[in-house]
């Protein structure tokens, strides 16, 4: 064990005592490594809340277009249009969320993005119970959406900041199944209660994840950017379950290291070699000042279109079109109609609830084997399974059309396959890429991009749905995006790295190297 003297100061907290630092690991103690990963669960459990909102947001334009649709004269009515319109409005104002949220949490930091989006999911959630004109409900509709892209860049971005490597997945996994739970949640709120009463409900969600929010400490990784060393050795702390200074020094070392390298690389693409023993150095705070806020607009463009970023941000957004074609996204708000044409032995509305529980059983394994199995294994079953499925709808959609054939439990087997598998890998796992692949200093960046794209391709793909129906039928429709899906089954094999229990650096590096 190496042991050195040395401060640990801040800017802003000159009068912090002095702390020793150990080279060593403590890991090994089962109580130790319990409380450190019971530290990083509760930290999770607390961001996810606010994904949970986002969940039950999601689902809110199928309960208030199913009430208020052609409703009584005298009530809040919602023609076709008007319905469409409010349907559409989170989507499109979603990447206003990400670009925005992309700005901002490079000075405000994951904690505190965090925290600001739950104010204008409170405002939607309450203009929804009050609201008495459909303006009002757009109105709702596109705050909701903002908030939506907002929140995706820094919660993707902090667990990736604040988890160990063999258990980042995991948590991130586990983030990614509260929107899962939204979904259910929501829909039984709209099931028990007055759709009102629901949205009031509602609104106690972005309270309580503020509070939550409040109580988990900031990146390490973002103060170190912003000079905070003793905040960021605080942070570190908490996170690795209140444990001395000494035994998250080293780990607190290779977090100082890896934000110089980030640094260092502005300049020079000369890395910096991180090894496992050796005497702890101070680094000053003036080399993390310039990472955030310094440096001009045109040069954060030219260091985003570098390499290390445009490999992973390819790697992203084709997996993310690819798991849209395959995950039938753009069914998605037509599910009900497009059950009926297939004649499922069971009500639609039936069918779409249990579709919700077994994208919830899919992510429940997803969150069991992500760790034993990697994200690329799961990844290609999935996709595997997904395609199959597609293609499977699109020959008996075809034998229906054209040969009167009907086994009514063959689609509704197929959709319970499809569903469970969305969620066993293509559905969370670009996500869960998003929070490890990309270089420290563009990172929030990335994923707001990622996010606003995404919501783009599910707005394009839901409203080309119909069009593409009357130009290639039904059938049609499955077999294009299953053949997609087995262009996606080829990208993923060829293309996509396993990333687990390695560290941020490692990822980083190895993106540098992959041609």
């Amino acid at each position: 064990m190496v042991v050195q003297n040395s401060e640990i100061t801040d800017t802003d907290n000159e009068q912090e005592p002095n702390a020793v630092l150990f080279v060593c690991d403590n890991t090994s103690d089962p109580r130790k490594r319990g409380r450190r990963i019971l530290a990083q669960v509760c930290a999770t459990i607390a961001q996810s809340l606010l994904v949970l909102d986002v969940g039950m947001m999601v689902v809110v334009p199928t309960i208030v277009i199913g009430e208020l649709h052609n409703a009584k004269q005298g009530q809040l009515s919602l023609n076709d249009s008007q319905s469409s319109w409010f349907a559409s409005c989170m989507l499109l104002c979603q990447p206003l969320g990400c670009l925005l949220s992309s700005y901002v949490q490079g000075f405000m930091g994951q904690k505190s993005s965090m925290l600001l989006t739950n104010l204008p999911h409170l405002v939607a959630w309450y203009l929804l119970y009050s609201a008495q004109s459909p303006n009002i409900l757009y109105a709702a509709s596109a705050i909701m959406g903002v908030g939506i892209g907002f929140m995706e860049a820094p919660t993707l971005a902090y667990i990736g900041e604040i988890s160990e490597p063999h258990i980042r997945s995991t948590l991130a996994t586990i983030v990614n199944t509260h929107v899962v739970i939204g979904f259910l949640l929501e829909f039984t709120l709209g099931w028990l209660l007055p759709w009102r009463i629901a949205m009031l409900v509602s609104c106690s969600v972005p309270i309580i994840a503020a509070i939550t929010i409040s109580l988990i400490p900031e990146s390490p990784i973002w103060l170190l950017t912003k000079g905070k060393k003793y905040e960021a050795m605080e942070s570190l702390r908490w996170l690795r379950g209140c444990v001395p200074f000494e035994e998250v020094s080293e780990e607190f070392y290779r977090l100082e290291q890896y934000c110089q390298a980030s640094t260092n690389d502005l300049k020079t693409k000369r890395e910096t070699k991180i090894e496992n023993t050796v005497r702890y150095t101070e680094v000053p705070d003036y080399e993390y000042s310039t990472v955030h806020g310094e440096t001009s607009i045109i040069h954060r463009l030219r260091d985003f279109l570098r390499a290390g970023m445009l490999k992973p941000l390819r790697l992203v957004l084709l997996y993310m079109f690819f798991s849209h074609a395959v995950m039938l996204s753009a069914m998605r708000p037509y599910m009900i109609g497009t059950f009926n044409k297939l004649r499922v032995p069971i009500s639609p509305t039936t069918l779409t609830v249990l579709t919700a529980a077994l994208q919830f059983l899919g992510a429940l394994t997803c969150i069991c084997f992500v760790r034993l199995t990697g994200k690329r294994a799961l990844s290609l079953v999935s996709m595997v399974v997904c395609s199959i499925c597609c293609l499977s709808l699109g020959a008996y959609a075809y034998a229906i059309l054209w040969y009167s054939f009907s086994m009514p439990w063959i689609p509704l087997l197929i959709f319970c396959v499809l569903y469970y598998f969305i969620n066993l890998g293509i559905s969370p796992v670009p996500w869960l890429l998003i929070s490890e692949v990309f270089p420290n200093r563009g990172r929030g960046t990335a994923g707001s991009l990622c996010a606003a794209i995404f919501y783009i391709l599910a707005f394009i793909m839901g409203s080309t749905w119909f069009s593409l129906q009357n130009l290639i039928e039904l059938h049609g429709c499955f077999f294009f995006y299953g053949i997609l899906g087995i262009f996606g089954i080829v990208y993923i094999f060829i293309c996509l790295p396993e990333t687990e229990g390695k560290t941020l650096a490692e990822i980083e590096k190895l993106f540098m190297k992959k041609q």
